[in-house]
């Protein structure tokens, strides 16, 4: 991030989970380091620019029993994403632990722009066993003064519980959707205005401009 018109604090936090949603610990600025994982420290100013991460060992997370880790983003300074320049957050993965690949913010492909009118949001849920990023998006507009994970643990737990149990329309289904409110399905491309398929007009690895014009 960088900040705003004035001096700005974001912080990121990790809150870990077990299998049936109960709190095992976190990492964050007040919880720099467990055995799990390191945080890299509390930034409380970025004029030039600056990020915050932690590094998870997903082995030794999983001998501790947690299934999930949930990513936390919180602007401690109480300003709103829409009103920074620039704010993401992101993950990346690593060969081995002590691989000694560099961090460096500007290179993750993997980011979510934070830009909605709150000051916290919960970018993903990692889960450790399946080995999956969840893209949870959730932004807190009912929650100003919840400036660290710790505060709000129950709240987690169940944005957690319910994010996990949500069912999600397939491709197939969202287009078809798409189809239902917009037109009408006709029985060749040659007619067709737009083309849902796997090889041909808009395809399942068209991913910006799925979020972008279908969600």
């Amino acid at each position: 991030w960088r900040n705003g018109k004035d001096r700005t604090d974001i912080d990121l936090s990790g809150a870990f989970f077990d299998e049936a949603f109960n709190y095992v610990d976190v990492i964050s600025y007040y919880n720099l380091r467990n055995s799990m994982g390191h945080h890299s420290g509390d930034i409380v100013d970025a004029p030039k620019g600056a990020a915050e991460f932690f590094d998870l060992d997903l082995d030794a997370a999983r001998k501790k029993g947690v299934r999930y880790v949930v990513m936390s983003v919180n602007s401690f300074t109480a300003q709103p994403y829409c009103d920074l320049p620039e704010c993401f957050a992101g993950w990346m993965g690593r060969a081995k632990p002590d691989s000694g690949e560099i961090f460096e913010a500007r290179t993750v492909l993997n980011k979510v722009d934070l830009t909605a009118n709150t000051r916290t949001c919960l970018p993903a849920i990692f889960d450790i066993e399946a080995r999956q990023v969840i893209w949870a998006d959730v932004a807190l507009a009912g929650s100003p003064y919840w400036n660290n994970v710790a505060n709000n643990l129950s709240g987690v737990a169940l944005m957690l519980r319910a994010l996990l149990s949500l069912e999600k329309p397939t491709l197939e289904m969202l287009f078809r959707l798409h189809v239902r409110a917009r037109g009408i399905p006709v029985a060749s491309r040659e007619e067709a205005k737009v083309v849902f398929s796997p090889d041909a007009g808009v395809t399942p690895f068209d991913i910006p401009m799925i979020l972008a014009e279908y969600l």
